[in-house]
């Protein structure tokens, strides 16, 4: 029996296995794995920058599985259509060019599908040229990652149970290392800065001609400040003096628990009745640039209102 790789029986034997049931369910696994690591890494990530609120521990990913196995049909259409083409094409070009069967064809390959797909969210989405410029190396590395899981279940006739232990290492190994980071102090964790009364008096800004003046003695006096629950959802872009509030009243600063994260300033003004009935305004931002943040909208998903001083 002939052991070419070019037009031989051992090439028609791999072509027919690619499109098998065990390297779909490779790439189907080896997709929803890369998707757990993508919200592990971002979940770090956003551990380090200055945010409103406490963001989510990375751990979550583990309550977010039930969602993830929803996203099964989609890997397994992306798994027919991009991932086990992007094997079918890497193999091509390395027996075309080089002659030989070689790994370093599939992240070559990658690039155009992801190209398309980078140009298609751009579109979409209407992106600009900074996260498009992201996106192309990113996507290109997930289905890179994801190919060569699959063809490595092609030419090693890898079992699926081989495939799903080799990913449980990866997210535990991806959490290990970014709690590592962070327990011993590589990385610092965001922490809002701690402030008092004092520091918080003055004039505040939304950078969109509302401004909010706080006065030693307790005193507030807004000027066409946004009202945000009463703009949301209402696209309020095209006429932004629709939700504008203006009013005087009160204000006091709450320190909160014994972390950074429950400090408030609570407003009662008048003219702007909806920032009674709220949480009341979070402290946040660094130490040179104080923000306060409004939060409206979706629970599950927040927008924020932010102000800052002059």
């Amino acid at each position: 029996m002939s052991t070419r790789i070019a037009g031989g029986t051992r090439q028609a034997a791999t072509a027919w296995t690619m499109w098998s049931g065990r390297p779909i369910g490779a790439s189907v696994i080896a997709q929803l794995v890369m998707v757990m690591v993508a919200v592990e890494i971002a979940g770090f990530v956003e551990l380090a920058f200055p945010a409103p609120a406490p963001p989510d521990d990375p751990a979550i990913v583990l309550l977010m599985m039930p969602f993830l196995l929803c996203g099964a049909p989609f890997f397994l259409v992306a798994s027919l259509l991009v991932v086990l083409p992007t094997v079918a094409a890497a193999r091509w070009a390395s027996v075309r060019f080089t002659g030989r069967e070689v790994w370093w064809w599939v992240p070559v390959a990658a690039l155009v599908p992801a190209a398309v797909g980078t140009a298609v969210a751009g579109i979409a989405l209407h992106l600009a040229p900074g996260p498009l410029l992201l996106c192309w190396p990113a996507g290109a590395a997930l289905l890179t990652v994801t190919a060569l899981v699959a063809r490595e279940v092609v030419l090693r006739r890898r079992r699926l149970r081989g495939v799903l232990g080799w990913c449980v290492v990866a997210v535990v190994a991806v959490y290990g290392v970014g709690a590592g980071l962070y327990g011993t102090g590589l990385v610092t964790e965001y922490r809002p800065p701690k402030v008092d009364a004092a520091q918080l008096a003055g004039t505040w800004t939304d950078g969109g001609g509302g401004t909010l003046r706080l006065a030693a003695d307790g005193t507030a006096h807004a000027d066409a400040l946004t009202d945000p629950e009463e703009a949301w959802p209402d696209p309020a872009k095209s006429a932004p003096a629709k939700h504008r509030c203006s009013g005087r009243g009160t204000w006091s600063y709450e320190a909160g628990d014994s972390t950074t994260w429950g400090q408030r300033v609570r407003l009662h003004i008048g003219g702007c009745p909806d920032y009674d009935a709220t949480g009341g305004w979070r402290v946040g931002g660094t130490p040179d640039r104080i923000e306060l943040n409004y939060e409206y909208g979706d629970p599950d998903s927040p927008d924020w209102y932010a102000l800052t001083t002059y």
